[in-house]
């Protein structure tokens, strides 16, 4: 595969490592290769081509600048985003908390991370494809586990309360969403009886008692 190539199937961007020196020459005489718009924190790790389309897929440009002497297909397993990262490219809203943007990363990859990107890399030995879904090509953490990691960091009330609820109405069940509350035990007490939650049911009744969600179309499902 030509280097044209590889640049349409990365959305129009080549890292070096990619690009023999031949390459490099021709894709920079042919005008293939172009200077961002705007001066760019990924510009050291990643070439931008013709291809590229503005202010698209730059979560997709971060997963590839996590690695940048490492082209995608010998990324294996596949490392991902996750916790409140996850969440966000996932197009969650409310989400405030103190968790860093975190990279799940297979071990062989680990002396291969960037390390001025400003991403915290957690090794994983056990990395499976059902960890992650390709979010606009981009590896991400599954939901309800993203949850649960950004349930432990979140430190508003109301922040914590919104992504439960949202999640409810992307279909998860009240079961599900419990599970993934239950590292949010200890930060906030009920109103009405100053007790501290136990379980994440317990911090699901506390999001009852300040606001009853909206139903889901056809949706009986309650908390038992």
């Amino acid at each position: 595969m030509g280097y044209r190539e590889v640049a349409a199937k990365q959305h129009g961007f080549l890292l070096p490592c990619q690009l023999t020196k031949q390459e490099l020459q021709e894709a920079q005489e042919t005008g293939f290769i172009i200077d961002p718009e705007w001066e760019s924190y990924t510009s050291p790790y990643v070439f931008y081509t013709t291809l590229y389309e503005p202010y698209t897929l730059d979560n997709y440009l971060g997963w590839l600048v996590a690695f940048p002497t490492i082209p995608p297909e010998e990324r294996f397993p596949t490392p991902y985003f996750a916790g409140t990262e996850a969440l966000r490219i996932h197009n969650f809203v409310s989400l405030r908390s103190d968790e860093p943007s975190i990279m799940i990363t297979p071990p062989a990859l680990m002396p291969h991370i960037n390390e001025k990107y400003g991403l915290t890399y957690v090794m994983n030995e056990n990395i499976t494809p059902d960890d992650w879904i390709l979010v606009d090509d981009t590896p991400v953490e599954n939901i309800l586990p993203a949850m649960r990691k950004f349930f432990a960091h979140v430190y508003d009330f109301d922040d914590a309360l919104d992504t439960a609820f949202s999640a409810y109405h992307r279909g998860y069940s009240w079961d599900e969403i419990a599970w993934a509350l239950e590292p949010a035990i200890d930060k906030w007490a009920s109103y009405e009886t100053g007790k501290i939650p136990t379980n994440g049911k317990e911090v699901l009744e506390l999001f009852f008692e300040e606001r009853i969600p909206a139903p889901r179309p056809a949706d009986n499902e309650s908390i038992e």
